[in-house]
């Protein structure tokens, strides 16, 4: 791995895969991500060759649980195995991240709604869009959903959907869905043209006025609060642990892999980078500097969300205070990577604008991925808010009963 020393014990004993060997099945993904790293960007989504590589991998069923024929793995495992792809292609390993990620949103519904998806197809593939843009609203039975959801990562390649929404009643009070379509509920509107993961296919979801019976939803506030309907079905402790916990690693999951692949651009060519006028790059004392200062800062970064994922998936009831800290030190995750990646680029002069060279990609990708609205919440506010003794926001998620 790119940090090394030993690893944080996760006292997380469920996992069904050897953990090296399920490093070895990602580096079957990370040639076929290389490759076709530009024709990826070109296209605006992952070539048909990348997803079959990343189903031929064996890695869909990584953190399913055991009942649906899966390996039930931790987190640093997940982000291990994206991180051999996201090092060569930010896009592709940010849609296999999801794609793998998603085993976990559907086992918060009902055993029977995951039983029927399961049956219908074993390799689930599963397009997520949370921002409440659509229209939801009770009918009997169950719930009415139309409208259209913006930044459906890799929603070309994906059969089932999950959309999120609110119901406003009269008096002010608000219930929270997540709702999940059928593959005929739903289709892709391909708008998607960043500047940053420009292949990955982050399109709209479009949603003509359709019925979702109760089974096939959940609230979102019981799911952050580990009371979701999944919650007691599997006796894994990833979906045990209130979701509050879980939801914010899968945005933070392909950056470790994205900075990676800019730290290893900027050695490889700045190693090979011939004489200037002032000399040779590589026996600058402040390039020198610069790369013990990326590679500490993303260093550490790991070794955060390592901490992070010891001290929180470990069968011990958690509650604010751990919530609060856990969002707090993924900011901090995000702005470390983000500084080891800015201070490269910034040193790389013209040749980190060459379209051959990916350092100028990762680039574009850790910002594309800053920009998340994960990363808008006022993780370091609320922690000082605590700090303070002041009361919660009215925003605040981390209100445990």
């Amino acid at each position: 791995m790119f940090v090394l020393g030993p690893r944080f014990n996760t006292n997380y004993d469920g996992m069904t895969i050897r953990y090296e060997e399920a490093i070895e099945r990602a580096q079957t993904i990370a040639p076929v991500a290389k490759r076709n790293a530009q024709a990826t960007e070109e296209l605006r989504r992952m070539p048909d060759e990348n997803l079959q590589a990343i189903l031929d991998s064996g890695l869909m069923p990584l953190m399913r649980p055991r009942m649906f024929g899966g390996y039930e793995a931790d987190w640093m495992t997940s982000i291990d195995c994206v991180s051999e792809v996201a090092r060569f292609c930010g896009s592709t390993g940010w849609c296999m991240a999801f794609l793998i990620l998603h085993q976990i949103w559907l086992s918060l519904y009902p055993e029977e709604t995951q039983r029927y998806v399961y049956e219908h197809q074993a390799d689930p593939r599963i397009v997520s869009a949370f921002n409440p843009l659509g229209t939801i609203k009770e009918v009997p039975g169950g719930l009415e959903v139309s409208g259209r959801w913006r930044f459906g990562s890799a929603g070309d390649h994906c059969q089932w959907a999950i959309v999120g929404g609110v119901i406003k009643s009269e008096d002010g009070s608000t219930k929270k869905y997540n709702v999940l379509l059928k593959p005929e509920q739903f289709k892709i509107d391909r708008v998607w043209n960043s500047l940053g993961l420009k292949g990955s296919g982050s399109n709209d979801i479009l949603v003509e006025p359709t019925f979702v019976p109760y089974s096939f939803t959940y609230k979102i506030d019981d799911a952050l609060m580990g009371r979701a309907p999944g919650n007691m079905v599997h006796s894994g402790i990833l979906y045990r642990t209130p979701f509050v916990f879980s939801m914010g690693f899968a945005v933070m999951t392909p950056m470790h892999g994205i900075a990676r692949g800019a730290y290893e651009s900027f050695i490889d060519f700045t190693a090979a980078r011939a004489a200037g006028p002032r000399g040779k790059s590589a026996e600058m004392e402040r390039v020198q500097t610069a790369i013990g200062e990326s590679k500490a800062e993303i260093d550490l970064a790991y070794l955060i969300t390592e901490k992070l994922t010891a001290t929180t998936f470990d069968g011990i009831k958690r509650g604010r205070v751990d919530a609060v800290r856990q969002r707090r030190d993924m900011a901090l995750v995000q702005r470390f990577l983000q500084s080891a990646v800015d201070r490269l680029f910034d040193l790389s002069g013209a040749n980190g604008l060459d379209v051959d060279v990916a350092l100028g990609r990762h680039w574009r990708d850790l910002h594309a991925i800053g920009h998340h609205a994960q990363w808008a919440a006022p993780a370091m506010q609320v922690a000082g808010r605590d700090a303070l003794g002041l009361p919660p926001m009215a925003t605040d998620v981390y209100q445990f009963s």
